[in-house]
């Protein structure tokens, strides 16, 4: 009798063992107890455009920053405490966006995601330092972070205009382009592209032999471009976001017929600007982070894991991927890795914590940010893309 019972306990102990090395853990999921965090919530603002004329990219922030919670909370948390994001709407106004700043910091966050503009987030600067919080901003201007000893709280996510720009040059000198003509929005975003552009010249990587401003509300852009192609350039630079961008794309093809090559900038609206442009969106050139074409990056990638991560859950939930949630995505996931770190949620732990974190990989790109670097990333991690039968394709 107790030689059988001794067996079935026996059995009983190998079943239990192969259940339990049977019931494989979908990557990330977490324990049922981590599932539950509990205590103060940690407060992140959220001062971001979901209304105006970026709302097209504040509609994709709050996106990305609700699957990021949603994540974190179910994975328990940061520091065992769940996240709260405070989502404001800054209307695309650099005023609102400096006044929600304000407002933020006043509502106890230990950090901003936003504004997430050049133009709001230069407007806004000054209300960004006062406030001492870590700030991350989604805009591309390379000034927004420059110079870091008189940034000493704001980063960002998205590459600079100078990084763009050394990425479209690769692809322009495999072309044996050298003259080109630029057409820039009228707002320190152009600005930013213009003056890196400039920089390049300077060093001999290229010629400008025409440069063009259009206003950011403008619908018709036929005449700055019939000046530039009056100047015989080998290929066409538009730096500007939606509607811009879409606007000049359409109007370059269908108006005058341009087949020179025509190059944007990652700002251009991924999404939107094939949407606006419509047919004529067809062949133009883009250069981006590997986002807008996550499924066609290639295992050997070290972004492979991120982009997959990242782009599986945002098409899943939204049904097409942005070009630019990758950004608030990101931002928050370097805040967590950053107060994981210090293991406190004082701002300037978090700050001191983000400059020394060493490598981080996005799904923007692969970040390294330190005390003389608040962005990190490289332009090797962007690439080419152009859009065939209406689908974004990867050039490079």
């Amino acid at each position: 009798m107790k030689r059988v019972l001794w067996q079935a306990v026996a059995l009983l102990a190998a079943l239990l063992l192969l259940a339990a090395c049977g019931e494989e853990e979908a990557p990330g999921t977490p324990t049922p107890a981590a599932r539950r965090p509990s205590g103060e919530p940690i407060r992140i603002g959220l001062n971001i455009e979901q209304s105006g004329p970026a709302s097209v990219q504040g509609e994709a922030y709050a996106r990305a920053a609700t699957l990021w919670q949603e994540k974190v909370n179910n994975e328990g948390g940061i520091l065992g405490r769940p996240v709260e994001l405070i989502i404001v709407d800054n209307r695309s106004d650099p005023t609102e966006a400096a006044v929600l700043t304000r407002r933020l910091v006043q509502q106890g966050v230990v950090a901003i995601v936003g504004p997430g503009t050049s133009p709001t987030t230069l407007a806004a600067m000054q209300t960004i330092l006062e406030s001492r919080v870590p700030v991350f901003s989604m805009g591309s201007a390379d000034e927004i972070v420059k110079p870091v000893e008189q940034r000493p709280n704001v980063f960002k996510t998205p590459f600079h205009a100078s990084q763009n720009v050394e990425a479209i040059l690769v692809d322009m000198k495999r072309r044996g382009i050298q003259r080109i003509g630029l057409l820039t929005v009228n707002n320190p975003y152009g600005e930013s592209g213009l003056a890196a552009w400039r920089a390049a010249e300077q060093r001999g990587d290229v010629q400008i032999v025409a440069a063009e401003k259009f206003e950011a509300n403008a619908t018709d852009v036929t005449p700055q471009l019939t000046r530039i192609m009056s100047a015989n350039p080998q290929a066409v630079v538009v730096w500007a976001i939606p509607p811009g961008a879409p606007t000049a794309r359409r109007n370059a093809v269908e108006n005058l017929r341009i087949n020179v090559p025509m190059y944007h900038d990652a700002g251009a609206g991924a999404e939107l600007f094939m949407r606006l442009a419509g047919p004529a969106a067809e062949g133009a050139f883009m250069i981006h982070p590997k986002t807008l074409v996550w499924d066609q990056i290639p295992s050997s990638d070290r972004q492979y894991q991120a982009l997959q991560e990242f782009g599986r859950l945002y098409t899943q939930r939204y049904g097409e991927m942005s070009g630019f949630a990758s950004y608030v995505w990101d931002a928050l996931g370097l805040l967590k890795a950053a107060i994981e770190k210090a293991g406190s949620t004082d701002p300037q732990a978090i700050t001191r914590a983000l400059e020394n974190l060493g490598e981080y990989v996005g799904a923007t790109g692969v970040f390294r940010m330190s005390p003389q670097d608040h962005l990190g990333l490289r332009a090797e991690d962007l690439v080419l893309v152009t859009i065939r039968n209406g689908r974004w394709q990867l050039v490079r």
